[in-house]
């Protein structure tokens, strides 16, 4: 999620986002939002990113996924490497929700190889597109 992690700098990084999010709008495509939502599964930093419509009144993810990243701020690791770990998928519209790591119990984490595999795929294109749609070039315009 290289221009994702973009995204984040352009809004001051990683401690700026948490206890915040980041909407972007871009027409004619759906609302991007991406945020902190705490703890993953294996204790690093838990970020969601996903496109909203609005249906009946209600937010509808299309699609979001979270990932752990690690805050460090340097190094080929880093949550700006853009090399982050897939945790969930989740596509409203479709009743699909899955998970590729989870607490299975106290501090136990089962994970779904393929799956994870899957998710990485998908993330590149999707982040891919993201960039190709504009979203960067909003962030970085309403930063300026």
């Amino acid at each position: 999620m290289k221009t994702v992690a973009k995204i984040i700098a352009a809004y001051g990084g990683l401690d700026r986002l948490r206890g915040n999010h980041i909407p972007l709008e871009n027409a004619p495509y759906m609302r991007l939002v991406v945020e902190y939502i705490g703890q993953g599964p294996r204790g690093l930093l838990a970020i969601a990113v996903a496109h909203y419509y609005e249906q009946n009144g209600d937010a509808m993810r299309d699609p979001e996924m979270v990932f752990e990243v690690n805050p460090d701020e340097e190094g080929l690791a880093s949550w700006k490497q853009g090399e982050w770990c897939p945790v969930s998928f989740r596509q409203d519209s479709l009743d699909v929700y899955r998970e590729a790591v989870f607490l299975c119990d106290v501090n136990q984490v089962a994970i779904c190889p393929k799956l994870v595999v899957r998710l990485n795929e998908f993330a590149r294109e999707w982040d891919r597109n993201i960039e190709q749609q504009g979203f960067l070039k909003v962030a970085q315009g309403a930063q300026s």
